[in-house]
């Protein structure tokens, strides 16, 4: 009965663990990890973006966005294989 209740428990906690990380993994999707800009590489200023396909894309500079949107897909793919995850945008 001892080992059932101990099982029991363990059970459960592990579970517990699991709605944690998997809330953690949501709300970081929801936030991004985008840290670089996707045009020359350097760290964003999030003043300055665009959204593209329902996310939000930050850059570096003024000029970037311009560059970004002339091969858009491209840039996407990019980022897509190097795991940044962007923020959704607003709707």
């Amino acid at each position: 009965m001892e080992i059932m209740n101990s099982l029991g428990t363990a059970i459960i906690l592990m579970l517990m663990t699991i709605a944690v990380v998997i809330g953690s993994t949501d709300a970081l999707a929801a936030r991004g990890n985008q840290e670089k800009c996707p045009v020359m590489g350097f760290e964003i200023d999030r003043k300055l973006f665009t959204d593209y396909q329902s996310k939000r894309i930050y850059f570096c500079c003024p000029s970037c966005p311009s560059d970004f949107k002339k091969t858009p897909d491209n840039f996407m793919e990019q980022m897509r294989e190097n795991g940044v995850i962007l923020e959704d945008a607003p709707v």
